[in-house]
């Protein structure tokens, strides 16, 4: 039997108890928007996305501003992305018919500080996912475009909590600078 249904009140007093240790850890969530992670939260929002004009690209770049919430605030910051999409076939039958295939999207990113062009941080992210591949050639061209928008979304997220936590060790505020 576990402790919860032998003796729910010890249980309870434990999970209290432990729940004490956790806030003198200095844990803070990432992505709060109060005390002293708004700072991260502005800074996320104060930046411009830039990439090249590509189908990939152009869902990276969406899908990044998307997650920076970026809205009307004058951009103190930019991200330039620079990828390359490659793919691989998964599974080929004996009769050399591909039947999954991955795509595979690096990206090389590079935060910039738009007041001097310097810039303050670059990283890399990478992302692969799978499709299927049928007789259907148009079924083929869908899914391949649902595979890229789902590997753009994958290195966004990535991107997005590699800015954040670059920001959140920096203590940087828009409004700081």
């Amino acid at each position: 039997m576990s402790l919860l249904r032998k003796r729910p009140t010890q249980a309870v007093a434990a999970i209290l108890f432990l729940s004490l240790f956790l806030g003198a850890c200095g844990f803070t969530p990432l992505y709060a928007t109060r005390g002293q992670n708004e700072g991260v939260v502005a800074s996320l929002a104060a930046i411009s996305v830039q990439a090249p004009g590509d189908r990939v690209n152009r869902a990276l770049r969406v899908a990044l501003e998307d997650k920076l919430r970026a809205n009307s605030v004058t951009p103190q910051y930019r991200v330039l992305l620079e990828s390359s999409l490659s793919e691989a076939n998964v599974a080929v039958q004996q009769d050399t018919e591909v039947t999954r295939k991955n795509l595979m999207l690096r990206t090389q990113f590079f935060l910039r500080d738009i007041e001097t062009d310097e810039v303050i941080y670059a990283a890399k992210s990478n992302g692969i996912v799978a499709f299927n591949r049928v007789a259907s050639e148009f079924a083929n061209i869908i899914a391949e475009r649902d595979a890229e928008e789902r590997v753009a979304n994958q290195v966004a997220e990535d991107i997005h909590s590699k800015l954040a936590i670059y920001f959140e060790r920096q203590n940087v505020s828009p409004d700081a600078r």
